[in-house]
């Protein structure tokens, strides 16, 4: 027998056995990801998860930077542990962070009136970045969201203040600021809306650029059914 017609096959099942191995760690690593990460893939990261709308948003201001990872991401939903997502540039922007101390502050206060508790289901219309939803959400008030024509999730969703996304008598606080109350041209609407889904013991706090007694008392003529 010829010792060199054994070489081939003892080659060709060393290949064999490394093509395998191969095709092991890769599914290894495909299940991993998939598993750990959700159900949807893209190129950039191979794998990643969509971020459902209930989310629990906690963070420390000072700790905001490009490379923290103080920033906590959790659902109510007993899902597998996650990577946490990468945190959006805007967080980090000194203005962002400002403008969350500023609502911290104001929502805090509300808090200490007994206008506004932890276990409220708070709104804030017309916003932007998000920004007051944050605050809410870093004092304790978690169960909190924002609408804006444009959706920045996870903080705000599409939705329009005219045209909210809530069922009646849903909301306990509603928060408005900004000043958005004056430019908007349906205020009737608005109210309605609001009155619509705010809950007959709710809390509506808008800050409105209003100056004068005539400009203050028409905007709060529009609320007849509120008790200010």
């Amino acid at each position: 027998m010829d010792p060199s017609s054994g070489k081939p096959n003892f080659l060709r099942n060393i290949l064999v056995r490394l093509f395998l191995l191969s095709v092991l760690l890769l599914a290894l690593r495909f299940a991993y990801l998939v598993t750990i990460r959700g159900e949807s893939c893209d190129v950039g990261d191979f794998c990643f998860f969509s971020l459902p709308q209930n989310l629990n948003v906690v963070a420390g201001i000072g700790q905001l930077t490009k490379s923290s990872s103080a920033l906590i991401i959790s659902s109510s939903a007993n899902t597998a542990p996650s990577a946490p997502k990468k945190i959006p540039h805007l967080w980090t922007t000194q203005g962002f962070q400002k403008a969350v101390s500023f609502y911290s502050s104001v929502f805090q206060d509300l808090i200490s009136d007994a206008f506004l508790a932890p276990n409220f289901k708070a709104l804030c219309l017309e916003t932007a970045t998000g920004a007051d939803v944050f605050a809410l959400r870093e004092i304790g008030v978690e169960d909190s969201v924002g609408i804006s024509k444009k959706a920045f999730k996870p903080l705000v969703i599409s939705g329009q203040s005219f045209k909210q996304p809530f069922d009646d008598e849903s909301l306990d606080f509603v928060f408005c600021g900004g000043g958005v109350v004056e430019k908007s041209v349906r205020l009737g609407d608005f109210a309605a809306e609001v009155g619509r889904t705010m809950k007959p013991e709710g809390f509506l706090v808008v800050h409105t650029a209003a100056n004068d007694t005539y400009s203050f008392q028409s905007f709060l003529g529009l609320f007849s059914s509120f008790t200010l």
